[in-house]
């Protein structure tokens, strides 16, 4: 395996713990917030509750995942990475 190979590798394995990590805060988030949303409305089933409640956790969950790994791939993308430092 390559430098560049390492490299690569390391960047992409960065990028997808920033999306599970973006995916656990925007699924909680949106747990909290359908919860809350949920509440708010009287007059519907609690079948269409349940399910607002999981639209917005997904939904918090995809979008906050989606812009974490974005940032958590531009912000090291130059990083320099610790075999190089080894080097």
């Amino acid at each position: 395996m390559t430098l560049a190979d390492a490299r690569r590798s390391a960047w992409v394995e960065r990028i997808k713990t920033g999306a599970m990590m973006g995916a656990g805060v925007g699924g909680a988030a949106g747990l909290l917030f359908g919860t809350f949303e949920a509440a708010r409305y009287r007059g519907i089933p609690p079948s269409q509750k349940i399910g607002l409640i999981i639209r917005n956790s997904v939904g918090g969950a995809f979008a906050f995942g989606f812009f974490l790994a974005i940032g958590t791939g531009i912000r090291t993308l130059n990083a320099e990475s610790p075999l190089e430092k080894l080097q």
